[in-house]
């Protein structure tokens, strides 16, 4: 009896060994989700996908970017400062950007020539010199820059501003008059406006060079009856002349213009409105031409393209920087074919359906 009590037991306590068993599931090994593939991105200008933007890794050392842009209190320098920050803050450890004061256009092509300097601003014309190294940059060679892309605006604008009390009415009355323009760039706008009445400087009684701060100076002192300068307008320099002295805007006139253009296509025309300055009560016929943004034919595609890619991505923020910079984009960028585009540039403005000339 007692043999049969323990082997039932026995039964029993396999019996639930067996039920706790069949009750417990098996242990499993997890088998991993298929990975998710990038989205593919589509390739510009095709239909089929190309493969997904593979992250970009700074080099081991910044690439140095040098940019002249005029002088230390012009907005140009106050642009590119900002554009300098813009690349800086989308590409980080990318680029060490120096800003190069300068005193204008034309030395900005000269350095950009000797190779001091990656990209500099300037004017259309000295461009079109500088690239085929004729004029000022005689002797330099030629082909060694590139466009990147054109300023928004009219550009410099060309003022004749003589005395409030002379007998300056017209172009042709500058005839034996004391004149004056800064060196270089500005003395070529008004020997190009005497050219348009078939005039030249010796048809003046005098002329010199003076710094815009001296021909201000001059005028008001009565040492010379007028003198040229090219800039965007309203300029403050000149407004504040306006309201403190005064003066007259000479009219450069609609034909003069157009024969001006014919010669030089890089000259377009312009209005300055009339009450644009205190005074000036009539509109005033002139002519301008675009600043652009040139680069060595060397600076790299890369750097190039994310020179132009930053500049037309943060149009606000330029604009936001000075109202000069207003209308930026594709279009304002690509207006000009006098001379070659950089490859780095073309290759962003492609990607937004535009096709510039590289050679």
């Amino acid at each position: 009896m007692k043999k049969m009590s323990r082997l039932l037991s026995a039964l029993m306590a396999l019996a639930m060994v067996l039920a706790l068993a069949a009750c417990t599931p098996a242990a499993s090994t997890p088998t991993p989700a298929p990975a998710t593939p990038a989205p593919a991105t589509p390739a510009p200008g095709g239909n089929d996908p190309a493969p997904a933007n593979t992250p970009r890794t700074a080099p081991a050392s910044p690439t140095v970017l040098r940019i002249a842009c005029g002088p230390l209190n012009g907005y140009q320098n106050t642009i590119y400062n900002g554009v300098a920050d813009l690349i800086n803050k989308d590409l980080p450890g990318f680029y060490s950007i120096m800003i190069e004061a300068s005193t204008g256009s034309a030395e900005n092509a000269r350095l950009l020539m000797a190779g001091e300097v990656d990209v500099g601003t300037m004017g259309l014309d000295v461009a079109k010199n500088a690239y085929d190294g004729t004029g000022a940059f005689d002797g330099m060679g030629s082909g060694k820059i590139r466009f990147l892309y054109a300023h928004p605006g009219t550009g410099a604008a060309v003022h004749i501003i003589a005395h409030p009390n002379s007998d300056i009415e017209t172009i042709e009355d500058l005839a034996g008059k004391r004149m004056a323009a800064t060196a270089g760039v500005m003395q070529g706008y008004l020997e190009d406006t005497l050219f348009a009445y078939d005039m030249t400087l010796d048809d003046l009684g005098d002329f010199k060079n003076l710094s815009l701060q001296d021909m201000m100076t001059a005028l008001q002192d009565g040492t010379i009856d007028a003198f040229c300068y090219g800039n965007t307008f309203p300029n403050t320099n000149f407004t504040d002349l306006a309201t403190t002295f005064g003066f007259k805007l000479i009219s450069v006139g609609e034909d003069a213009v157009a024969k001006l253009i014919e010669a030089k296509p890089w000259y377009h025309q312009e209005i300055i409105p009339a009450g644009t300055y205190t005074g000036v009560d009539n509109d005033v016929v002139t002519f301008a031409q675009p600043t652009v943004v040139c680069c060595s034919a060397d600076l790299s595609d890369e750097a190039a393209y994310d020179i132009v890619s930053t500049v037309m991505s943060h149009a606000d923020d330029l604009i936001a920087m000075h109202k000069n910079f207003t209308g930026v984009g594709v279009e304002t960028g690509t207006a000009y074919n006098i001379i070659p585009y950089h490859s780095g540039a073309a290759r962003f403005f492609a990607e937004q359906g535009v096709t510039v000339e590289t050679n």
